[in-house]
């Protein structure tokens, strides 16, 4: 009895989920990289779950670039090193480095702050900027609070735009003009689309053309 519960709760899951752990799996391989770990896709999941498939397509394809297939939750650069004077702004705490964090990396003193006060922790992101890259959950939850509070404003006007992402997540430094990391993040994201089935894929415009 207890097993048959346990399978009928999984299959509810599966149900409930805009997206499948197979598929989520899927998405990250198409893209040439590792199966991640499985505890990701359960953060991911509950995470996303107020997101269309056409949006969590977009967004999936855009963890899966700055991260580089959930294989960094930290900006390799700055990993490990006190570069104190990187990022630095007036509201980040003396001692504390605040580069970038998260799947998609988490910036400035300033977004520490907006996105821990967001997430319902106070001011715990500001004084412990290093929690978002020890922790899988944080990784995750500032990775949602990123798109949800800079990226959807930005693309309310630009439906199905993906180029519209982009320029909201990174804009200043790859959509002045052609750019192979924009291109790439498109790339991607048509190989994450694929795998989910999107029959109205998004189009490459709204960053560098």
């Amino acid at each position: 009895m207890w097993k048959l519960f346990l399978g009928l709760l999984a299959v509810a899951h599966a149900c409930s989920a805009h997206i499948t752990q197979q598929e989520f799996t899927q998405c990250v391989t198409a893209c040439g990289y590792r199966p991640p770990s499985p505890d990701i896709y359960e953060h991911f999941n509950k995470a996303t779950i107020s997101f269309s498939r056409e949006e969590l397509a977009m967004f999936l394809a855009q963890l899966i670039h700055e991260s580089g297939g959930f294989q960094y939750r930290e900006e390799i650069q700055y990993a490990g090193n006190n570069w104190h004077s990187a990022y630095k702004d007036n509201v980040g705490l003396p001692g504390k480095t605040y580069h970038g964090r998260g799947f998609i990396q988490l910036t400035w003193g300033a977004n520490y702050k907006a996105c821990s006060e967001g997430l319902g922790l106070g001011d715990y992101l500001l004084r412990n900027p290093e929690a978002v890259a020890q922790s899988t959950k944080l990784s995750v939850d500032v990775s949602v609070w990123y798109w949800c509070d800079r990226v959807r404003p930005q693309i309310r006007f630009k439906e199905n735009q993906f180029g519209a992402t982009t320029k909201a997540i990174n804009g200043a430094l790859e959509c002045t003009h052609w750019n192979e990391r924009a291109a790439n993040r498109y790339r991607l994201y048509l190989k994450v689309a694929g795998v989910l089935k999107i029959q109205k894929k998004a189009v490459e415009n709204g960053c560098y053309n």
